[in-house]
């Protein structure tokens, strides 16, 4: 056995060196073919290769996407499926409860690392402490196969070595395997339809060592504020047993206890929010060569945050009160993570820059707090259209959702108050940032959501008890039992409604009027300009589906700005009730020096998009503020060869007849030059073929001892077919075979008409150089755009 044990083991080392796709196969057969005693040493090899724990790369799962990598993208997906082989080899070694796997300590989230070193464990992680024999602290978790699939997974999203190894840009970077496979989970572990979880498996029995916990007087406090308990009572994970009996071991339901770790093990690796502070020195003394994860997480790790506070929506609201384990974990599961997805977010929105990606938090904000967008059952029209995406939105049940906003009061006020001095340093002309402000003014206003609101808020008001509604007592008690345990104790609430707040927002408001009349004069001076553009110009964004009008917004999402602001000006003014009298009538004008710059940027762009159809300007139109002056014309002082190419020239001819013309340069230079500077005929003739001597600037570099100066540097004669490789050559060549076909002649006969026409024309102009002389095509430094030292 132990030989068949070790066959194994070399097949599956040996699969792992092979390409991604082959390597899904092959480790699908050996899993199926293989025993279970044959599979328990492979499970950890597979592990530590596809998350990259031992040489920090893994098997790419944040890399490929389904467009640039589809086979690789279809044999993960495949294999690591919920019903794919990797989880085949999970529940094929979970039988054996005596089999168990060590996840380090020092992979857990930063706060569970302190509750354990505290000795202040939550019953989650209870049975799977394994103390260090020398020091009696934790230094693993011992865990079944499954738990240890899933903490893995879960971690390679914040795996800090990782994140170090990320080369594309993390912002778009959300369709990759990893994002897909985490939809499943969830998707799979916490269904929405009342379904099973799939497959089906026996009892699973778990050894719940005793442990002996600090009993610190902060000990329910600390448990309940990082929100780790266990999500389910013993009774109903173990309804044939007693607590009285004392009986170390549980037998969870088979359907339950996987999606309790699912939920329990995404909540707190992806839901911590890292920041920037130095740890313990307990928690630094055995994590001396781990790297600080970042305090600004990915999108694609914002994007997951979001997906699994739907998923929890949408799994609560389908709750039957059929009174069974999975209804019991639908009923109670959001109430215990709602307080750790708030303190994510409200750490995050504080901590996230001022630009155009806040709409991902914002995003996932907007989804916790609207409960009411994710209930089942959601109906087709005719036309096949979801009825509506709009009535999905609304609050038909008030009576059903006052009571997640009075446990969820702070996601509303608190962070809404967080957010208006925010926008009110945003740019809203820009369309991201007026469409962010018009979503969030959007949501407030829908119908009974700012009663609800208020209505809850009247309980922190001694005044609201006397109104008679049978409520208020009973929002008392939760609003402050939440604001102690999120906020602290010293935490000083401010109602949203309240005249501070009011105050603020009649002040915001003359903002978003002065950013609306800069988008419609910026939109009426765009429409002017584009109507004066030149023909050329219009023909080219005609073929090219492209917008020059501005740096890099079309004027169709311009156009969408005002109509946003103006809605959010309005929504604002109906959920705050503010009066028009009570908006100060001060004289609010479009900002001209914003107007302007955008202007200026965009003449630019034009000027710069015109100048490239002319190869005799080598050089590109920069913004300047300089009296009336909004452009000014930089011109290229470098090799001329070395120009970037432009949209008019084939890249791969500029690219190669540049290769050709370096080999040849460096290997007849000295010929060339000596029959340039020949005053006979062939010397004639060699000036009208090559480039003339060429006068370029060197700018200066930064060096270990400093900055180099800068200076001239004189460029021999040379050849430069560059010229060949512009469109409006190549478009004349296949003009002009299309009309040598058209007359009956091949395109080598045109070829070779062609080059004696041009051969004579060469000559000719060497016989009469002195009546024709070929202009000096040398670059001159320009002192007044760059200085050069001597």
């Amino acid at each position: 056995m132990a030989a068949s044990t070790d066959v194994a083991t070399i097949r599956a080392q040996r699969y792992l060196n092979e390409p991604l796709v082959e390597r899904c196969r092959d480790l699908a057969i050996l899993i199926d073919e293989s025993s279970t005693t044959e599979l328990q040493h492979v499970f950890p090899l597979l592990i530590d290769s596809l998350f990259g724990i031992v040489d920090n790369i893994g098997w790419g799962l944040h890399l490929i996407t389904l467009r640039k990598n589809p086979l690789e993208y279809e044999a993960l997906c495949h294999f690591l499926s919920p019903q794919g082989p990797m989880f085949s080899l999970c529940y094929k070694l979970l039988p054996d409860c005596y089999l168990k796997y060590n996840f380090p300590v020092s992979y857990l989230p930063s706060k569970i690392r302190s509750m354990l070193e505290e000795a202040v464990i939550s019953p989650f992680y209870l049975d799977k402490i394994k103390d260090d024999q020398g020091t009696r602290v934790p230094s693993a978790l011992s865990m079944n196969p499954f738990e240890y699939y899933i903490f893995h997974f879960a971690y390679h999203l914040c795996n800090p070595w990782l994140q170090l190894q990320q080369q594309e840009n993390v912002w778009m970077n959300w369709e990759t395997v990893y994002v897909q496979l985490a939809h499943c989970y969830l998707y799979h572990f916490l269904p929405r339809d009342n379904s099973t979880v799939l497959p089906m498996i026996g009892p699973y029995i778990k050894k719940t060592p005793p442990r002996k916990l600090t009993q610190s007087p902060e000990f329910r406090r600390d448990c309940h504020r990082l929100q780790t308990p266990r999500l389910l009572r013993t009774s109903i994970l173990s309804p044939g047993s007693s607590p009285a009996t004392g009986v170390p071991q549980q037998q969870c339901l088979p359907q339950v206890w996987r999606s309790e770790t699912v939920v329990q093990v995404f909540l707190d690796f992806w839901l911590e929010y890292t920041e920037e502070q130095v740890g313990t020195s307990q928690c630094s003394s055995y994590l001396p060569t781990i790297p600080r994860r970042q305090s600004i997480h990915s999108g694609e790790h914002i994007r997951l945050v979001r997906a699994f506070i739907k998923t929890l929506h949408e799994f609560t609201n389908s709750a039957t009160g059929d009174k069974s384990a999975m209804d019991e974990l639908k009923r109670i599961i959001l109430p215990s993570v709602q307080g750790k997805i708030y303190t994510f977010l409200r750490k995050a929105i504080y901590h996230w820059p001022l630009d155009s990606s806040f709409r991902l938090i914002l995003e996932a904000w907007l989804s916790f707090i609207q409960p009411w967008r994710y209930i089942p059952g959601v109906t087709y029209t005719k036309e096949g259209k979801a009825e509506a995406e709009e009535e999905r939105g609304k609050i038909h049940e008030p009576g059903r959702w006052i009571s997640f906003v009075a446990n969820n009061l702070l996601a509303y006020t608190a962070i809404f108050q967080q957010l208006l001095p925010r926008f009110m340093r945003t740019d809203l002309v820009a369309p991201k940032n007026a469409l962010m402000l018009f979503r969030v003014t959007k949501v407030f206003s829908q119908p009974h959501l700012a009663r609800m609101i208020c209505e809850v808020e009247s309980c922190m008001d001694d005044v609201g008890l006397s109104k008679g509604r049978l409520t208020t007592n009973q929002w008392t008690s939760i609003v402050r039992q939440q604001i102690l345990e999120l906020e602290g104790p010293t935490y000083q609430y401010v109602p949203i409604f309240s005249s501070a707040i009011t105050s603020q927002i009649v002040w915001f408001l003359s903002t978003i009027k002065q950013a609306h009349l800069t988008a419609t004069s910026l939109v009426e001076a765009l429409e002017t300009r584009r109507r004066g553009k030149h023909f050329l110009l219009s023909l080219w964004e005609f073929f090219n589906c492209e917008d020059y009008s501005s740096d890099d917004i079309n004027i169709e999402e311009r156009r969408r700005v005002p109509v946003l602001l103006a809605t959010a000006q309005q929504q604002l003014i109906d959920i705050f009730q503010i009066k028009l009298e009570d908006i100060p009538q001060v004289a609010i004008v479009a900002d001209q020096e914003y107007h302007d710059s955008i202007l200026s940027t965009s003449f630019c762009h034009q000027s710069q998009m015109e100048s490239s159809f002319d190869s005799s300007r080598p050089g590109t139109f920069v913004p300047l503020q300089e009296g009336r002056q909004t452009c000014r014309y930089i011109e290229y002082m470098g090799d001329p060869e070395l120009q970037p190419v432009r949209t008019n020239e084939c890249a791969f001819l500029v690219r190669n007849f540049y290769k050709l013309c370096c080999y040849v340069n460096l290997k007849y230079r000295h010929e060339i030059t000596a029959l340039y500077n020949k005053r006979s005929f062939f010397g004639s003739v060699c000036r009208q073929l090559v480039t003339p001597p060429t006068t370029v600037v060197k700018l200066p570099k930064r060096t270990p001892s400093g900055f180099t100066s800068g200076y001239e540097e004189r460029l021999p004669p040379r050849l430069s077919l560059r010229p060949l490789a512009s469109y409006t050559f190549l478009a004349s060549m296949l003009f002009g075979i299309f009309l040598a076909w058209c007359a009956n002649y091949g395109p080598f006969t045109f070829l070779g008409l062609a080059s004696w026409i041009w051969i004579m024309y060469v000559l000719i102009r060497a016989a009469l150089y002195h009546c024709f002389p070929s202009d000096a095509n040398t670059f001159r430094p320009n002192p007044g755009v760059f200085p050069v030292s001597r």
